[in-house]
């Protein structure tokens, strides 16, 4: 026969499990909306219109704005990061979560860039005069 603190016992369990199994599935469905919100991420040259959002990145980035060429990253039209072209310092949004956006970014920078190699020197053969 059970006594009833073991009726207790039994109830405080059931009840943990089932927050535990609540968490869990909150956690779940917060995971599966953050992948299918439709967020689009969309990675182009960045154009004249652009100066102001690239201007407004800078200052909350606490960066100076590149002067040169920058590649951009937008998430539902808005623009996240920038990486120039030249190699320089990126800029982005800190308050969102664009460490992985700027590597695309960068990596993206490194194929856009042709790889420069020295043209090859041609050597005419050493006459000698006997």
């Amino acid at each position: 026969m059970q006594t009833l603190d073991s009726y207790v016992a039994a109830a405080q369990t059931a009840d943990r499990h089932a927050a535990a199994r609540t968490v869990r599935a909150a956690r779940r469905a917060r995971k599966a909306s953050a992948a299918t919100d439709g967020d689009r991420l969309v990675l182009r040259r960045a154009a004249a219109g652009d100066e102001p959002a690239l201007a407004r990145l800078a200052r909350l980035d606490s960066a100076p704005r590149p002067s040169s060429d920058m590649l951009v990253a937008e998430i539902d039209e808005r623009i996240v990061a920038a990486v120039p072209f030249d190699g320089g310092r990126a800029i982005a949004d800190p308050f969102r979560p664009t460490a992985d956006i700027v590597e695309l970014l960068r990596t993206r920078v490194e194929l856009a860039t042709p790889v420069r190699r020295p043209a090859p020197r041609f050597r005419l053969p050493r006459v000698r005069v006997a």
